[in-house]
């Protein structure tokens, strides 16, 4: 066969596959309204934002250091920062990576 007369051979879905992503779908969209509503909880309790305010605390310290190449210091804070957001984590709120933020540029010398 030549390449123009070659045909592609399509593999079509069952009702059940289509029935089943659909119904994991719902469950992932379940599961994020049940995080949101938990996030929301926690946001409005006074501890809750304590935490919060804490981990964020620890995230600009663990920034300045790392900015001044405190290494040392660095390494102190990550390690008071995962114990508090474990915490927050078991209380239901979903907390952003923190070395995701890091930018991707090349490193200045």
């Amino acid at each position: 066969m030549t390449p123009k007369t070659e045909t592609k051979k399509y593999s079509r879905r069952s009702t059940e596959e289509i029935v089943a992503d659909l119904e994991a779908e719902i469950a992932a969209v379940k599961q994020r309204a049940a995080a949101k509503e938990a996030a929301a909880e926690v946001k409005g309790s006074a501890d809750g934002v304590a935490f919060l305010a804490a981990v964020k605390a620890a995230d600009r310290a663990i920034r300045v250091a790392g900015e001044h190449k405190n290494e040392a210091m660095v390494r102190v804070l990550e390690a008071a920062r995962a114990p508090l957001a474990e915490h927050l984590v078991g209380m239901g709120l979903r907390l952003p990576d923190r070395k995701a933020r890091r930018p991707r540029g090349r490193k200045a010398s």
